[in-house]
């Protein structure tokens, strides 16, 4: 049986299994830069290996970018 996965409060989005669970579970997620949160917190509608799509239209780089929950 294959055990879920849960998001935490804080936790860090790295791998495409974390944004798959963050889809599925609409969490609230903050884009961060530099420690600076850069949009505001919102929930994550599609990736790809490049950029992530958040819910307020936005298109965020994944690699220039950290995602939080």
């Amino acid at each position: 049986m294959q055990q879920k996965i849960k998001l935490q409060e804080g936790q860090r989005l790295i791998t495409n299994k974390d944004f798959e669970v963050a889809i599925a579970q609409k969490a609230i997620i903050k884009a961060m830069q530099n420690g600076m949160q850069i949009r505001p917190a919102a929930t994550i509608i599609g990736y790809n290996d490049d950029s992530v799509r958040m819910s307020d239209g936005s298109i965020i780089h994944r690699t220039a970018n950290s995602f939080f929950v």
